[in-house]
């Protein structure tokens, strides 16, 4: 007798986005491309995260250290970070220009400094000399780091940031997840009625979503001596045994019989 296995596993197609920092990025081509190559969406909510004390080590210009520290509202541990400024990955050879840009959280401080260290930053921007952009939040610097798509040191318990409260579990295998998100109601109803975590956040940067698509799927199948092994056959051609939106549609309602969550 034959017996069936499948075996997903689901990665994040991209970094976790704020509500605000999605429609920033979302018309970027490049991102846009891998948001939609995520299925599954998480919306999500978590206290605001920053960069603090944030300041260029500049003593060996071939060796620029950006250094700051990730801080979340309501949290009193801190990552303490050190980014070198010249890395192959985000095309910036040693010696070479670049400037960076700073954006601050809500509310903006009413009184910008141009002297290090930053504080209160919700990201900042590289800009190369190819006019190239290479943007990152305290997010998308973990998510890439705990990749090692970037280099990076980071000293500090990474897992107390990475803790979410989920609204709601969607899928969109009908139609790009960035498109399923424009005018989503169950997005604009978490908006609208969940309450901030902390006094003075904006509930479009405590709200995030979280874009996830499957790394693999494992099918496993026993034949006994009497079974068709047609199914085996199909399988070892490449053939998939299961439609892959099937598959999304199971992992949705999986993960929402194991969260709960409550605009579902």
């Amino acid at each position: 007798m034959s017996k069936k296995r499948l075996f997903n596993v689901l990665k994040l197609a991209y970094s976790p986005l704020s509500n605000y920092d999605f429609v920033m990025v979302r018309d970027d081509a490049i991102i846009r491309d891998f948001i939609n190559s995520g299925k599954i969406y998480l919306i999500t909510q978590r206290p605001v995260l920053t960069f603090e004390n944030f300041y260029m080590n500049d003593r060996d210009p071939n060796n620029i250290i950006l250094n700051f520290e990730i801080h979340q509202k309501g949290n009193n541990k801190k990552l303490v970070c050190k980014f070198p400024l010249f890395q192959d990955v985000i095309d910036i050879p040693p010696g070479s220009q670049c400037h960076i840009g700073i954006n601050y959280i809500f509310p903006k401080p009413k009184v910008i400094s141009n002297e290090m260290p930053f504080n209160g930053m919700a990201n900042f921007v590289i800009k190369t000399a190819n006019d190239d952009y290479c943007w990152l939040s305290p997010e998308k610097l973990i998510y890439h780091y705990l990749r090692e798509t970037l280099d990076a040191d980071i000293q500090g318990n990474i897992e107390d940031f990475l803790i979410y409260k989920v609204h709601y579990i969607g899928k969109a295998t009908e139609q790009d997840v960035i498109k399923r998100l424009t005018g989503h109601s169950h997005l604009q109803d978490i908006l609208s009625l969940e309450q901030p975590f902390h006094y003075g956040s904006l509930p479009t940067d405590e709200i995030a979503i979280l874009f996830f698509a499957f790394e693999d799927n494992i099918f496993m199948d026993t034949f006994g001596a009497d079974d068709n092994l047609t199914s085996a056959v199909k399988m070892m051609m490449g053939e998939l045994p299961i439609d892959q939106d099937i598959i999304y549609l199971d992992a949705e309602k999986a993960l929402i019989t194991a969260l709960k969550p409550i605009h579902n």
